[in-house]
């Protein structure tokens, strides 16, 4: 996939300069509103010289694993709100999937209970590379709330 590590690098970065405009009772409005800030900064920004003529596609539950969001069907974004124990667990199941069905991943945490099973994470993934996973990446928010 030629320059699916820029796009990823670029979508990174902005996951990464996201910041929620306020705390929500619920993960879907943080996802909302990742996703709209996403398609924003890739879609309708003014991105001068470098700027081309496609547009991305930044879509919620997308594809057989259901990523939070995906962009352009080759970056899966998960995006957690307050992670537990047990959220932890599962979380971790769904960074398998999403490996397989995803060149990139990114996990996003907005807040954190289980800073434990969060590092254990980060460190089994974080910028793991092979064939399958080109890069993973995690970010943590909690200074949010």
């Amino acid at each position: 996939m030629f320059g699916g590590g820029q796009k990823f690098d670029e979508v990174l970065d902005l996951v990464e300069l996201w910041r929620p405009k306020k705390e929500y009772g619920h993960e879907r409005k943080l996802q909302n509103e990742l996703q709209e800030f996403l398609d924003t900064e890739l879609n309708e920004k003014d991105r001068g010289m470098m700027a081309n003529d496609r547009e991305d596609v930044v879509s919620k539950e997308h594809g057989s694993s259901k990523a939070d969001i995906a962009v352009n069907g080759d970056i899966g974004i998960e995006l957690k709100r307050d992670l537990t124990n047990s959220q932890n667990k599962k979380l971790r199941g769904q960074i398998e999937d999403y490996l397989d069905n995803y060149p990139f991943v990114i996990v996003c945490a907005c807040g954190i209970e289980d800073k434990d099973g969060w590092r254990k994470l980060k460190n089994k993934y974080q910028n793991s590379m092979g064939m399958q996973r080109s890069c993973f990446c995690v970010e943590e928010k909690e200074e949010l709330w």
